[in-house]
């Protein structure tokens, strides 16, 4: 299950609160486990100031790009019942081990844009939702790890919930991505969101949008989801939201800063 708000000192504080002022959580399961995490990092209030995040107006110009690639590819959605997180075993472990099954969210590298207000800046665990334009299924591989955990995709993003664009970017020239944050209303990342990043229509985008209940993907671009609460990893096992399967892992795993967007590449640059 997600859990959404932990108590502090004996107080419901939200839990960007916990994360962004403090530099650590505490949180009570209903079972009596008490979990100390100290080494999530502090929230700085700005890592760059202001003026170095793209402004609105460049915002909007990168997310005219990514739709007229959208138009141009693939307008068709598809739907995504599940979206899911690679990671080696290695990192389920110690999950597992050191945190009592709960994913802690951690702070934004600088993959992508340069610019991108939420780098080094919020805290969330990244979800895949990009579907084969021709199977309309996920990938069978992944570049981050050989273990897969599926969740059910209304319990990342759902009506109760705000969706932002964030970037638009590739690395090779070919495969372009576009980034959503989705935060809880109210939060501190929400609150940081609204004023820098492009909130959108759950029920009417062009990447990732709910119609009748369900969750459909554009087959346009890839779409991740920084999502910016903690999971359950157990609860999520346990009330069958999801589960693990095994993939076939390629490549050398996630960079430790991130990989820049290629600079070359004359459909998501704006410069």
């Amino acid at each position: 299950m997600i859990v959404h708000l932990l108590p502090l000192l004996n107080l419901a504080v939200n839990i960007g609160h916990v994360w962004f002022q403090h530099g650590r959580c505490v949180e009570r399961h209903k079972t009596g486990t008490r979990i100390h995490h100290r080494n999530i990092p502090r929230q700085k209030t700005e890592t760059m100031s202001t003026n170095q995040y793209l402004s609105m107006e460049q915002l909007t110009m990168l997310y005219d790009k990514s739709v007229e690639i959208i138009n141009k590819k693939d307008r068709r959605f598809a739907p995504l019942p599940a979206m899911w997180r690679d990671k080696p075993t290695s990192y389920w472990n110690r999950i597992r081990a050191n945190y009592s099954g709960f994913m802690i969210p951690y702070r934004k590298d600088f993959n992508g844009t340069e610019k991108s207000a939420i780098n080094g800046n919020i805290l969330g665990l990244f979800f895949n939702g990009s579907l084969h334009n021709k199977s309309k299924k996920p990938p069978t591989f992944s570049y981050f790890g050989n273990q897969r955990l599926i969740v059910n995709s209304s319990f990342i993003v759902n009506v109760h919930q705000n969706i932002y664009f964030v970037d638009f970017y590739c690395h090779n020239l070919r495969d372009h991505y576009v980034t959503l944050v989705v935060a809880r209303p109210g939060s501190v990342v929400d609150r940081f969101c609204q004023r820098h990043l492009m909130q959108i229509n759950v029920f009417n985008n062009p990447f990732l949008k709910i119609v009748n209940g369900k969750l459909y993907v554009t087959l346009g671009v890839n779409i991740e989801v920084f999502y910016t609460d903690i999971v359950d990893v157990n609860r999520v096992i346990q009330d069958r939201i999801g589960k693990f399967m095994p993939v076939t892992f390629r490549g050398k795993g996630s960079k430790e800063f991130g990989i820049p967007k290629n600079l070359a590449c004359k459909v998501c640059n704006l410069w």
